[in-house]
């Protein structure tokens, strides 16, 4: 059974909706490795993925793998200690809050050897809490491949975009589309799908596939007259936390395309901040996912051809 369909009163949002330029940053020039890599990961206590990250060649140090982060970050005490230098600030909006953050350079960032040159990282003061992480890696990076999460094998394999991966992997392929209901706060790099809640109305919603939540959360006043329990849940963004209550509710199906998620705990979380989609849906529902962002698809537990393997 995957991790998060056991439910935990302790959620964490780190879905960093729309980054702002404070001041001119300058373009990243990026250059994707052009092979296959495979890199273990670890999973902390609430189901997060853990992936090693190198920063200019240094050695691998504990990011959050982050498919709902639009923007790497990293902790500013790391980045001082490999001397990357400041080139500007911008300001972080996420579900909870916004904040301003620096901007550093850094000439290369990697993962098992698929790298990326010449990106601009967010660098923050505060300490990432969630097992001491010292960044995330975010979508700037990752959607430069194409990228296969397996909680089974516990590994994410980086691929070359549309290349032999996304070719090879079979299942139905759900499309990635922005929000056009509220273009203004959309953020590009978004992993946005669209899903079904029977027994919340039958308009679709548009959802985050989020690697960096925990619970499968909508952003609505209410779950109506079934949400008649309410949990203590520490939720935050950007390392300052608040304890609350949220609403929770059991829901017999969510459907995404032809799959079907059943017997689900929902959070919802009134009046957000900041949001561009209706929810979010951790990636760790499945056993394994397929994210082609250059070709605009997912594939929800894809089929594994032994090339892929």
């Amino acid at each position: 059974m995957p991790p998060t369909r056991r439910f935990s009163c302790l959620f964490v949002l780190f879905a960093f909706a729309i980054c702002a330029p404070a001041m001119a940053e300058g373009s990243d020039q990026t250059v994707p490795t052009p092979q296959i890599v495979t890199a273990k990961i670890r999973l902390d206590d609430l189901s997060m993925i853990i992936v090693p990250v190198s920063i200019n060649g240094s050695r691998p140090y504990d990011f959050l793998f982050d498919t709902g982060s639009s923007k790497t970050m990293i902790d500013r005490k790391l980045a001082e200690e490999l001397g990357l230098p400041q080139i500007g600030e911008r300001k972080i909006m996420g579900v909870l809050g916004s904040t301003s953050m620096s901007v550093v350079r850094a000439n290369s960032v990697s993962v098992a050897g698929a790298t990326i040159s010449d990106l601009n990282v967010s660098s923050t003061e505060k300490r990432m809490t969630v097992s001491k992480v010292r960044g995330v890696l975010g979508q700037d990076f990752l959607q430069q491949f194409d990228v296969l999460i397996d909680y089974r094998h516990l590994t994410v394999q980086l691929a070359p975009a549309s290349g032999t991966l996304a070719q090879t992997l079979t299942g139905e392929r759900l499309p990635l589309h922005m929000d056009q209901t509220n273009p203004g706060r959309s953020a590009p790099n978004r992993l946005i799908i669209s899903g079904h809640v029977p027994e919340l109305g039958t308009e679709e919603m548009s959802l985050l596939l989020d690697s960096g939540a925990n619970c499968f959360t909508l952003f609505k006043d209410n779950l109506g007259l079934l949400a008649d329990r309410r949990e203590p849940a520490n939720t935050g963004d950007f390392g300052s936390w608040t304890k609350s209550e949220v609403a929770t509710r059991t829901l017999r199906v969510l459907s995404l395309g032809k799959k079907s998620v059943p017997d689900l705990t929902v959070v919802t979380i009134s009046h957000p901040v900041n949001t561009d989609t209706d929810g979010l849906v951790p990636t760790s529902l499945f056993k394994s996912i397929f994210i082609s962002s250059r070709g605009g698809f997912v594939i929800l537990n894809p089929s594994f051809p032994k090339t892929s393997r």
